[in-house]
């Protein structure tokens, strides 16, 4: 919905009001991309060595669920149960965002019309594609 925001403002408003500083959105990104895949890098680095604090962790949430006899909110209970669920959405949310302006920025050149039929085909496709990888 928000990249069709951003499609529906581009072609209601006729002109590409992002141009003028597009360079510095690119390099923004870049920026905060980089610094990701770097700190990212650097965990996977030590993921030979944090395995066994990662079991013992685990053995002793899933042995002592409140710590102290503190009790946890039902949010605190929520996200650590769907922790990785809620990881995938995020990471799917951005990468369908960033899928939905770069068709923008593709379309920019074309009529409003030609939009439909690629972006139809493409979530048949990456359905199918999902279903696949699930099953």
């Amino acid at each position: 919905m928000i990249g069709g925001a951003i499609i529906g403002t581009f072609y209601r408003a006729g002109t590409n009001v992002w141009q003028s500083a597009e360079y510095y959105y690119e390099g923004t990104f870049y920026l905060v991309a980089s610094l990701i895949i770097n700190v990212t890098g650097a965990a996977l680095l030590r993921v030979g060595k944090m395995q066994d604090k990662w079991r013992l962790k685990v053995a002793k949430t899933m042995v002592a669920p409140t710590e102290g006899g503190a009790r946890r909110s039902s949010f605190e209970k929520v996200v650590g149960k769907y922790a990785l669920l809620i990881l995938a959405f995020i990471t799917v949310f951005r990468e369908g965002i960033e899928g939905i302006v770069f068709g923008a920025g593709v379309t920019f050149s074309a009529p409003a019309t030609s939009v439909p039929l690629p972006v139809v085909v493409g979530l048949a496709v990456g359905s199918f594609v999902g279903w696949i990888l699930y099953k």
